[in-house]
Formats: C-alpha cells, sequence, structure tokens
C-alpha cells in the first residue's frame, strides 16, 4: 500500500515538473473523434462514426524565448474500430470509402504561448498516418494506410495537475489502395495527463 501511494505521489509531482519544463514530456489519456469519409466515384454517400480512443503522447520541448516553446509532438491514438455509415454501412458496396479506423499517429511541430495566467497554449501543425479498412470494390475490403496534414490545438490550465485538452483537425487525402480515390476527416477531441 505504501509503495502505491509513493508511486502515485511521485507520478503527480514529476507530471508537474514535466509541465513546467523545457525538455522530454509523455502522456496519457482518452480522446473522441468524429470521422467522415467520402469517394468522389459516389459522391452523394459520406459515411461517419465516433469513436473513443486511448491518446498517448510524447514529446520534447526546446529551449524557448519569452512565452514561447518550440517542440516536435507525436500523438498515437488507438481507435475502437466503429464502422463508418450514412444509414447504410460502408464496406457493403455503397461506396469505395473508408470503412473504420483502427490507428492514428500525428508527427507534428509545436508552438506553445505561456498565457498571462500562468496556462498554456499550444498550436502544432504536421503529418498524419492512419491505419484502418477501405472498400476497394464490392466484397473487397482491405487494409489501408492512409497520409495526411493534422493541424492541432491545446490548452493546459494553470496549476493544479498537468491536464491538456487538445482539439485535432486531419485531413487524409493519399492512401496506399489506389484503385479508387477516397477523403478522410478526422475531428478529435483528446484529454491527457502529462508527465
Amino acid at each position: 500500500m505504501k509503495s502505491s501511494i509513493l508511486a502515485v505521489a511521485s507520478a503527480v509531482l514529476l507530471g508537474q515538473a514535466a509541465a513546467a519544463q523545457d525538455g522530454f514530456y509523455y502522456g496519457v489519456g482518452l480522446g473522441l473523434t468524429e470521422s467522415s469519409t467520402n469517394s468522389p466515384v459516389v459522391s452523394f454517400y459520406t459515411a461517419t462514426a465516433t469513436d473513443a480512443s486511448l491518446a498517448l503522447t510524447a514529446g520534447y520541448r526546446f529551449a524557448g524565448s519569452d512565452a514561447l516553446t518550440f517542440g516536435i509532438e507525436g500523438n498515437l491514438d488507438f481507435l475502437g474500430g466503429q464502422t463508418m455509415n450514412d444509414g447504410t454501412d460502408a464496406c457493403t458496396g455503397t461506396s469505395p470509402s473508408w470503412c473504420t479506423i483502427d490507428t492514428v499517429l500525428r508527427l507534428r511541430g509545436t508552438l506553445t504561448n505561456q498565457l498571462a495566467n500562468g496556462g498554456q497554449l499550444t498550436s502544432s501543425l504536421g503529418f498524419v498516418m492512419v491505419k484502418g479498412v477501405s472498400e476497394n470494390g464490392p466484397g473487397n475490403n482491405l487494409d489501408t494506410t492512409g497520409r495526411g496534414l493534422s493541424v492541432g490545438l491545446g490548452w493546459q490550465p494553470t496549476g493544479g495537475m498537468p491536464v491538456r485538452v487538445d482539439v485535432n483537425y486531419d485531413a487524409i487525402r493519399d492512401d496506399n489502395q489506389p484503385l479508387f480515390e477516397r477523403d478522410l476527416d478526422l475531428i478529435g477531441l483528446r484529454v491527457s495527463y502529462l508527465f
């Protein structure tokens, strides 16, 4: 019991120290992602899904000047794999669109601004890669990896526990299944505890 209390206290103290310093940081949290997919082949069909995720974060903050800090950050989200639909499930011969998304990986540059009240506002821009399943003709559902652009905005409140709330937008316009063109848009909300 004493070991458990010591471990929790150490994690909280290390998390608060890491949130205030330059250098490496990492975090774990939960997310909610709204996905939307469409293919120009069947432009009237747009399938959507809302999915919960386990959200992991790792990054590095470089020494900044005044209230600004630059960094690089990676996010890895493991989604529940909800099937997208528009009244009709994706992957049923309706449209060569994305069916499910399992994993989202982001690698982005960050710019963090220390606010006057002590909180932090972090903006980010970079690359996103997703893994899931897409339909490539009736009954031909294939594992697919997509690539695109990712932007995000994060807010970390003043004092207390080092918790950050992020809103992300990911636009995936390219994938490794060249038979059909398809788009995928992700809007996500992540809440992470940073160490």
